[in-house]
C-alpha cells in the first residue's frame, strides 16, 4: 500500500508538473507571435526610423539615408519587400515596437541598458556619443555644473536616467523632456536661440551642422557608445539571430563601411566660418543658378554639379585663378575649347561645359568600380588629372588596398605628395592631399543643400503663412 500511495503522489506530482511546464508555455507559444515567421510569411520587413539626415529622408532621387540602405539590405537578406515607417521620435519608436507595430526600430539609437528588459537588442554596428551644444555666440559651458540654464532633451532615450545618476554630483543641474520634438526638432530651435541648451547623439549633430553651423558642442556628456537596432521582446530569437548573422556579413564584406563612407565620413572637418559662408550663399546665391544646374546636370544630381560648382568659385561667375581658370566651373582654356564654349565667364555656357566634361572623365573611369562611387573618381580626375587618378589606384593596389573601392583609394591620395610613393609612379608628384580635400568638400557641400532644403520644407510644412 505504502509503494501504491507514493507511486499516485508520484504520478500526481508529475501531472500537475506537467500542467504547470507544458500547457502555460504551449499557451503562450500559440498566443506570442513569430516575427521572423511573420516576415517571412508577409514577405515584407517593417522597419520604424527617424526622418533626419543621417537615418532616412526622401529626396528628388527617391529614399536615402543610411538606414534606410542598411534596412534595405537586411531586407533583401530576408528575402522580402521593405517598408518604411517614419515616426516622430524615438519615444513613438519605441511605443510602436513594444505594441508589435514595426518588425525592427533603427534610428542611430545608442545602446540604452535600461532597453534591454523590454527588447531584444540587435548586434553594434557604428558608435556616437552624447552631446551637450549651445548656439555659436552664447557663452560655452565647461561642465554641466556650469549651465545657466535649463537642458531640454527628446524623450525616448537613456538621457533622463542619465542626468539623474549626474545629479548628486551636479545639484543644480536642470532639465525637462519635450515628448513632442525629436532630436533634430530641439538642435534646430538651439540654432534658433529659442532655447539655451540640448543634448543630442553627435552624429546627428555633425549633420545638422552643415545646414545649422550655429550649432556649436560644448562637451560630451558620457563616453562613446555603441548603436544598435532594436527588435520587440520574444521568446523566439530566429529574427534576431538572422540581424546577427546580417550584420557579422554587413562587416565583413564592407557593407557598413561603404554606407557609413557615403553619408557622414565627411562631417570630420567643420569649420564654422565656411558654413556659414556656405549657408548663407545657398539662401542668397545659389537661387540665381538653380534653374541652370538643373537644365545641365545630365545624368548628375543638379545639387552635385552645385556643390561642384561652389568649390571651384563660390558661385561668383567671374571668378579667376592665378593660373587662368575661370568662370563659375573654373575651367581651364583648353577644356573649354574642348566642350566648344566662348565664353567661361558666361553662367549658361560654364555650367554647360563644366557639366558636359565630367560626364566625359565620368566614362573614362574603369567599369569595374560602382555606379555610385564613379563621380568621386572622375572629380578627382577633375581636381589633378586622369593620369594621376590612374597612378593613386594603382598604388592602391600595390598597397594591398582595392583600387575600386573609393574608402581605400581616398586615403592614399595625400601619399603622391611623398617622394617614396610618387618616384615610383608614372605621372609622377600630385598635390592629392589636395585633390581629397576637394572631394570631401564638394560631399559636404552636396550634403548641405539636400538637408538645407529638406529643413526648410519641413519647418514651412509646420508653419504654413497665415492668409
Amino acid at each position: 500500500m505504502k509503494g501504491l500511495f507514493l507511486r499516485i503522489i508520484a504520478s500526481l506530482a508529475l501531472l500537475l508538473w506537467a500542467i504547470d511546464m507544458v500547457f502555460p508555455w504551449q499557451q503562450i507559444m500559440r498566443s506570442e507571435s513569430n516575427h521572423y515567421a511573420e516576415i517571412i510569411q508577409r514577405k515584407t520587413l517593417v522597419v520604424g526610423t527617424i526622418n533626419n539626415p543621417v537615418s532616412y529622408f526622401i529626396d528628388a532621387n527617391g529614399e536615402t539615408g543610411l538606414e534606410y540602405e542598411l534596412s534595405k539590405a537586411f531586407a533583401d537578406y530576408l528575402g522580402v519587400q521593405l517598408e518604411i515607417r517614419t515616426l516622430e521620435n524615438s519615444e513613438a519608436l519605441f511605443e510602436a515596437l513594444n505594441q508589435h507595430e514595426i518588425d525592427v526600430a533603427a534610428a542611430n539609437l545608442l545602446y540604452q541598458p535600461q532597453k534591454n528588459e523590454h527588447f531584444q537588442i540587435g548586434p553594434a554596428y557604428h558608435s556616437a556619443s552624447w552631446q551637450l551644444v549651445y548656439r555659436q555666440g552664447q557663452p560655452r559651458p565647461s561642465g554641466l555644473d556650469k549651465l545657466q540654464q535649463e537642458v531640454v532633451i527628446a524623450g525616448g532615450n537613456e538621457l533622463d536616467s542619465l542626468l539623474q545618476s549626474k545629479k548628486d554630483s551636479f545639484p543644480a543641474l536642470r532639465w525637462s523632456i519635450d515628448h513632442k520634438q525629436n532630436q533634430e526638432a530641439l538642435l534646430l530651435q538651439v540654432a534658433d536661440g529659442k532655447i539655451a541648451y540640448t543634448i543630442a547623439n553627435s552624429l546627428d549633430v555633425s549633420a545638422i551642422q552643415q545646414v545649422k553651423p550655429q550649432i556649436a558642442v560644448a562637451f560630451d556628456v558620457a563616453d562613446e557608445s555603441t548603436v544598435h537596432w532594436y527588435l520587440p521582446n520574444s521568446s523566439y530569437n530566429e529574427l534576431q539571430a538572422a540581424l546577427l548573422d546580417f550584420m557579422h556579413n554587413a562587416i565583413e564584406n564592407g557593407l557598413i563601411a561603404r554606407i557609413e563612407e557615403k553619408y557622414f565620413n565627411h562631417f570630420s572637418k567643420f569649420d564654422y566660418v565656411d558654413m556659414r559662408s556656405y549657408t548663407n550663399a545657398i539662401e542668397n546665391i545659389l537661387p540665381k543658378y538653380t534653374t541652370l544646374f538643373e537644365k545641365y546636370k545630365g545624368d548628375l544630381d543638379w545639387r552635385l554639379l552645385a556643390a561642384i560648382a561652389y568649390q571651384e568659385s563660390h558661385w561668383d561667375k567671374d571668378a579667376t585663378s592665378p593660373t587662368g581658370v575661370r568662370g563659375i566651373m573654373m575651367l581651364t582654356k583648353a577644356t573649354a575649347e574642348r566642350m566648344k564654349i566662348r565664353d567661361r565667364t558666361d553662367p549658361e555656357q560654364s555650367i554647360k561645359a563644366g557639366s558636359e566634361y565630367l560626364h566625359w572623365l565620368i566614362s573614362q573611369v574603369p567599369d569595374s568600380i560602382p555606379q555610385e562611387d564613379r563621380i568621386w573618381y572622375a572629380l578627382v580626375g577633375y581636381n589633378m588629372g586622369l593620369g594621376h587618378l590612374l597612378d593613386v589606384r594603382r598604388l592602391t593596389k600595390n598597397l594591398g588596398g582595392d583600387p575600386d573601392n573609393w574608402s581605400d583609394v581616398k586615403k592614399n591620395l595625400p601619399l603622391l605628395a611623398e617622394k617614396r610613393y610618387y618616384s615610383t609612379l608614372k605621372y609622377g608628384y600630385a598635390r592629392g592631399y589636395e585633390a581629397f580635400q576637394y572631394v570631401e568638400n564638394i560631399r559636404r557641400y552636396m550634403n548641405s543643400i539636400v538637408n538645407y532644403h529638406r529643413v526648410q520644407e519641413n519647418q514651412n510644412n509646420e508653419n504654413p503663412p497665415q492668409e
